[in-house]
Formats: structure tokens, sequence, C-alpha cells
């Protein structure tokens, strides 16, 4: 089921749920018997376990889409971004010691051997 769907069931859950209270609101419990005083409690017990059923498994749809997924290219864009950093790291200390070298380097190449 898709996040949009769930909404959807709660929706309707929540429909059936408000729909049976209004009509035993406006029944007088007397006329009842039992047997459906005891069906209507277990419907709307049913109803209530289903819709909880379905927000925790909203939340969990919900939970499992935060998860990036090895394959998309956010997640593949996210580690060739850190693998980035880690080069640019390196390389800027070996471009650092390189530069701190060049100076002698330099003068010895200036320097005249005859």
């Amino acid at each position: 089921m898709v996040g949009e769907d769930i909404l959807m069931e709660i929706d309707a859950t929540l429909d059936r749920l408000i729909r049976n209270a209004e009509i035993i609101e406006n029944v007088d419990l007397k006329d009842l018997s039992e047997t459906e005083i005891d069906a209507f409690q277990k419907t709307q017990e049913s109803l209530l376990q289903h819709l909880i059923h379905m927000d925790e498994f909203l939340v969990q749809k919900r939970i499992s889409l935060k998860r990036q997924d090895k394959r998309s290219a956010n997640f593949k864009i996210q580690e060739k971004l850190i693998r980035f950093e880690k080069m640019r790291d390196s390389v800027h200390q070996n471009l650092t010691k390189a530069q701190v070298k060049l100076p002698i380097l330099t003068k010895r190449k200036s320097k005249r051997f005859f």
C-alpha cells in the first residue's frame, strides 16, 4: 500500500466508526437486544483495531521511506560527496607538504655550479 492509500483507508475507517456511533446515539438502547449491542461493540472494536493497525502501518511506511535506498541517486551522490571530501583533505595535505618543499627545490635549481 502506498501512503495515500493508507490515509484513504484510515479516513474510511474513521467514517464508519463515526457513522456507527451516530446511529447508536440516535437509537434508544432499551430497544436493542443484548445481541445487537454486543454486535455493535464488536464492530466498533474491530474498526478501532483496524484503525490502530493502519496507523501503525502508516508510521512504519513513513520510517521505511526515510531510509535511503542504496541504489537511489541521492544515496550515490551522498557517497561520492563523502569520498570527495576525504580525497580533498588528503590532496590538500599533500599539496601543503609539497609547497613547503618547493622553495627548497627552487633554490637548488637556481644555484649554479659553474
